[in-house]
């Protein structure tokens, strides 16, 4: 990983932190050039500049998501991501619970409902 340059070797060291989640090596080679995007410029350079932790900035993104709707893989793959550093599920849900009265009830229902797989599946 040494010759990769430095913002590749930050989103990939990010993304392994994450859990790999949004999904992987497969799911970036599929998405070609906007899965190099993701790594080196989501990840390697905005998701990793100092100023908040990766715990905050990804109950950040679970709130931009929610409040966005129609993103229930991002959601997902950020639910995974936030239990991949340990965020518990109850932090996980008030972080959907406080996007309700701005994003709608309905987007953080979505939301929430994706959570409740997670929890499921992690049972």
């Amino acid at each position: 990983m040494t010759d990769l340059p430095e913002r590749r070797q930050r989103g990939l060291a990010r993304l392994a932190e994450l859990g790999d989640e949004p999904g992987g090596e497969e799911f970036l080679a599929r998405m070609g050039d906007l899965g190099d995007w993701l790594v080196d410029f989501v990840f390697g350079d905005v998701h990793a500049r100092p100023g908040l932790g990766v715990r905050e900035r990804e109950l950040i993104i679970l709130a931009a998501l929610t409040t966005l709707g129609s993103s229930d893989p991002q959601v997902r793959a950020h639910v995974r991501a936030l239990r991949a550093i340990d965020v518990p599920f109850a932090e996980i849900e008030e972080a959907i619970l406080q996007t309700a009265p701005y994003a709608g009830f309905p987007r953080a229902i979505n939301a929430l409902k994706v959570l409740r797989e997670e929890q499921e599946a992690a049972a």
